[in-house]
């Protein structure tokens, strides 16, 4: 008889009803969680834990998609839940925990690399757990799948997934097709006591509603319509992408100023396609704005050609103004005629479908911003009648859709739009 996995009440876990419902499920496959906020990591954590505990000589490879991300989320949780009594090793060179048990917890990042995937396909684990499973791919799935072969008495053998709401094969295998040994458990963040009381009020106020119906509501269909530039999925994976960097790698810069309201003024760094700064301020007067960028220019030791500036309202003044001061950077109007006039109905256009085809093609990395997150995934796109691609405007994103001015994905667009150098040092009219 298969013995089912312990949980373990100590004082440093305590499991709400969903995740003792996860923990206790009978099913191979468990895909936990469906939204922001429901304790999907430390679930997953604290199960990878127990059957480590629970079976000795055990093997399992805990992970996400891309490893900084992993590090960032995953690891911690790891380094707070395996107590000294338990642990023989942490080796951080071959990234795996030893019990003193014998039993062993490698983890990592399953990426797209050849010599990770022939890496893993080696192994013979008793179960297997990945955080954020949407991120990854059915093959990874079933290649991993496929490693569940170790011979340990007893054993239950296990794929433990979390996850959010979005489109793609996870929704299709957990949630319409509700295969065999497979079950989705949705815990949602009203599921979690833990959480600080103004943790959803206040998520609500920054994201679009389709992204909240998605990522707090637990709604699968919520982000699949709507002409969404940008898919959550894609965003979430370019959050901390391994992406080398060199001293040869030019330094390009996007800055959006704010003009009215409560829009900041946004200024974005990168060198070649890894973003490595964001900054944003109120609005402040012309030359007040110009001395920081001139400053920002200063500090990373940026060539004005690879700056782009929206100038228009305010930003048409500092850009002027900077010309006074022979600092020639680009001044973008985004309503302006774009460098490819059969494709698109504007410079802004350009700019956004310019940034969507490196999300899709997974060459670009951003820090995890949660700000910028919420307003790339609030870009729409619509298609004129001159079947031209035009991006929904900061006006009738406020007026119609009551967000927020997408000041910082704006300019992270203006960052990464180097058609720009193919007319510098003129104001795009």
């Amino acid at each position: 008889m298969l013995k089912p996995p312990s949980i373990d009440l100590s004082e440093l876990y305590k499991p709400f009803s969903q995740q003792v419902k996860a923990h206790t499920a009978k099913e191979r496959y468990i895909l936990y969680g469906g939204a922001f906020g429901g304790g999907k990591t430390v679930w997953l954590v604290n199960e990878s834990i127990q059957l480590c505990l629970d079976y000795p000589g055990n093997v399992g490879y805990v992970c996400r998609n891309e490893l900084p991300a992993f590090r960032r989320s995953v690891l911690i949780e790891l380094e707070r839940y395996i107590v000294p009594g338990i642990l023989e090793q942490h080796h951080q060179t071959e990234n795996y925990f030893r019990f003193k048990n014998g039993s062993v917890l490698f983890y990592g990042g399953l990426g797209d690399s050849v010599s990770g995937l022939q890496r893993l396909s080696s192994m013979s684990l008793g179960f297997w757990a990945c955080d954020q499973l949407e991120e990854t791919t059915e093959t990874h799935f079933n290649m991993m799948a496929g490693r569940l072969r170790l011979i340990v008495p007893n054993i239950h053998y296990k794929g433990l997934f979390t996850c959010n709401p979005a489109p793609g094969w996870v929704k299709q295998k957990f949630v319409e097709q509700k295969l065999p040994d497979h079950v989705f458990i949705q815990s949602l963040p009203k599921d979690n006591p833990f959480l600080p009381s103004d943790y959803e009020s206040g998520l609500r106020k920054i994201f679009p509603p389709e992204w909240v119906k998605s990522m707090l509501e637990g709604d699968w269909t919520a982000l699949e319509g709507g002409n969404f530039l940008f898919p959550y999925a894609q965003l979430r994976k370019a959050v901390n992408r391994e992406i080398e960097v060199s001293d040869k790698d030019i330094k390009w810069a996007g800055g959006d100023l704010a003009r009215e309201g409560d829009d900041q003024s946004v200024f974005t760094v990168r060198q070649g396609s890894k973003v490595i700064y964001i900054d944003s301020w109120a609005k402040t007067d012309l030359m007040e704005t110009c001395g920081l960028i001139l400053q920002k220019l200063e500090r990373f030791n940026m060539d004005a050609k690879f700056v782009n500036l929206d100038a228009v309202g305010v930003g048409a003044g500092v850009y002027d103004r900077l010309r006074e001061q022979k600092v020639y950077v680009n001044g973008i109007i985004a309503g302006g005629e774009p460098m490819d006039k059969e494709h698109y109905i504007n410079s802004r256009a350009e700019m956004y479908d310019n940034l969507r085809k490196r999300f899709e093609a997974g060459t670009i990395s951003i820090p995890d911003d949660q700000d910028l997150i919420a307003q790339l995934s609030s870009i729409r796109f619509k298609i004129a009648s001159d079947k031209k691609l035009q991006i929904v405007s900061k006006e009738d994103m406020k007026r119609v859709y009551h967000l927020k001015s997408p000041d910082k994905a704006d300019s992270l667009a203006l960052c990464f739009y180097e058609p720009a150098i193919h007319s510098p040092n003129l104001r795009w009219l």
